[in-house]
């Protein structure tokens, strides 16, 4: 075996991994901007972002793997999970061991998303933007590769990409979705914004029609109840009265 094959394990995994690591980021922005609409599309390909997640994963265990098993820097276990514990350049080998515990919270939390609150798995899904500045930094301090322009051309676009998308997220404001009364059915083709306005005209007409009932209600008067009519058609009909008790009697 050539013994810069670790080596180059190492440095062709942590280059994929980084470029994985924004293409996650990505293609959850693409859905969660509506650029591209989750509508028709195949279940894999909505999924695909959390299967760039798994893929991400795993070529950062094969980086670390193939930092332990080089022979030209000599990496132990502790320098590559605490950070300034390498003898070799420190601080960005530091940032990447930043990225690799942010990505293994946010990757955890993701696993257990249907045992949290949405809020606290949101919380910490939003790691995932410092998880990319610190790989990024990391790769451009501590990588052999930084000078590729192959390497640079691709980070660059990616970058430039994911800031992009990061600020459309940002002034981005999802819909609220609108209930639908019962009685009435939800076109899915249907604009959300035209949607809640028909909802919302049928809602004031039914409400309007309560209101008229109630006021027709309150307004008409009160009568007696009506007695049988055989007992107001025929005298002879009623009931005899019964005999009042005299003084003996009680």
């Amino acid at each position: 075996m050539n013994s810069q094959f670790w080596w180059f394990v190492s440095r062709a995994s942590g280059m994929v991994a980084s470029v994985l690591l924004v293409l996650t980021l990505i293609w959850g922005l693409l859905l969660t901007t509506k650029v591209i609409d989750r509508r028709g599309l195949p279940a894999w390909l909505t999924d695909l972002h959390r299967y760039l997640g798994g893929l991400t994963v795993a070529f950062i265990a094969l980086h670390l793997i193939g930092l332990v098993g080089d022979s030209y820097l000599t990496f132990s276990w502790a320098d590559l999970f605490v950070p300034f514990a390498s003898s070799w350049k420190a601080g960005p080998v530091a940032w990447g061991v930043g990225a690799f515990w942010g990505i293994v919270i946010v990757e955890g939390t993701s696993l257990a998303q249907r045992r949290m609150k949405r809020s606290v798995w949101r919380a910490f899904h939003f790691l995932s933007y410092p998880v990319a500045l610190m790989a990024a930094l990391h790769s451009a301090q501590a990588g052999t590769d930084a000078d590729n322009p192959v390497f640079r051309i691709v980070s660059i676009s990616l970058i430039v990409i994911l800031t992009l998308l990061t600020l459309l997220r940002i002034v981005y404001v999802r819909p609220k979705r609108a209930v639908v009364p019962p009685g009435t059915t939800a076109d899915p083709t249907e604009p959300s914004d035209e949607r809640a306005q028909r909802i919302a005209t049928i809602e004031e007409a039914r409400s309007g029609a309560a209101r008229t009932a109630v006021a027709h209600t309150a307004s008409a008067p009160l009568s007696p109840p009506a007695l049988p009519d055989r007992l107001t058609s025929d005298p002879s009909s009623r009931p005899p009265d019964r005999p009042r008790a005299g003084p003996s009697q009680r």
